[in-house]
């Protein structure tokens, strides 16, 4: 019998009222009372600082950022700075690690290889490179590699939480404000910037779901109240 998830979509939110969501999400599944959950939302600017964050790759002040309607914040997950904002779909897979995989190691591969299959949905071939998490495609002007997709997990008491982010249409810009992921010597792109359709957020998340399904034999339900 293939394991039900939940899944459930914030919209466009505030990334810190998005996290106290995911909190209570993961104490309703700790507690028995949830089932797992993939989590989507698509987050206004806000650059994330994670647990392997260099203050180098920061590129911009506080103020200066503030200027610019971005936010700052340190978080749980790993993994260096990254931005998010509107043309972004953020995926968080909340879910005991053992009932799926082996391991965090193997878990990341895997979540890696569904964002692959999603694109190829899409006429993207993505790929992955060696020591550098994540996904990414060759730039059809330059054939430069650059990143699509980006990805920094944390697991607490056997439960992973934070996961993904898969870039639309953002505004590239708004990462020169940084060093994406500390990777100095490649830039990211989005759907729009590789010159291919630009699907509504809402099919890229159902094509999502349908991937993470087939990779882990598991089928999703929505979640229409949410009730931690």
């Amino acid at each position: 019998m293939k394991k039900t998830l939940n899944w459930l979509d914030l919209g466009l939110i505030d990334y810190h009222d998005a996290f106290k969501i995911q909190e209570s999400i993961i104490e309703a599944i700790r507690n028995g009372r949830m089932n797992e959950t993939l989590l989507f939302q698509e987050n206004t600017p806000i650059i994330t600082l994670g647990r392997g964050s260099h203050p180098e790759n920061l590129l911009k002040s506080p103020e200066s950022l503030k200027k610019m309607g971005i936010k700052i914040t340190q978080v749980s997950r790993g993994g260096d700075i990254s931005y998010h904002g509107p043309g972004q779909l953020v995926v968080s897979p909340i879910l005991y690690l053992e009932n799926h995989v082996k391991g965090a190691h193997q878990y990341v591969r895997l979540l890696e290889q569904i964002m692959i299959n999603l694109l190829s949905r899409f006429e993207l071939t993505g790929f992955r490179i060696k020591g550098k998490s994540g996904v990414w495609i060759y730039d059809p002007s330059s054939n430069a590699e650059k990143k699509i997709a980006a990805l920094g997990i944390a697991v607490a008491h056997g439960i992973a939480f934070h996961g993904i982010s898969i870039n639309l249409n953002p505004d590239l810009n708004h990462f020169k404000t940084i060093i994406p992921c500390g990777i100095e010597d490649r830039d990211v792109t989005s759907f729009k910037n590789a010159g291919v359709f630009v699907p509504d957020i809402k099919i890229l998340r159902d094509v999502f779901i349908e991937e993470f399904n087939q990779m882990f034999g598991t089928k999703s339900q929505e979640l229409t109240k949410l009730n931690t």
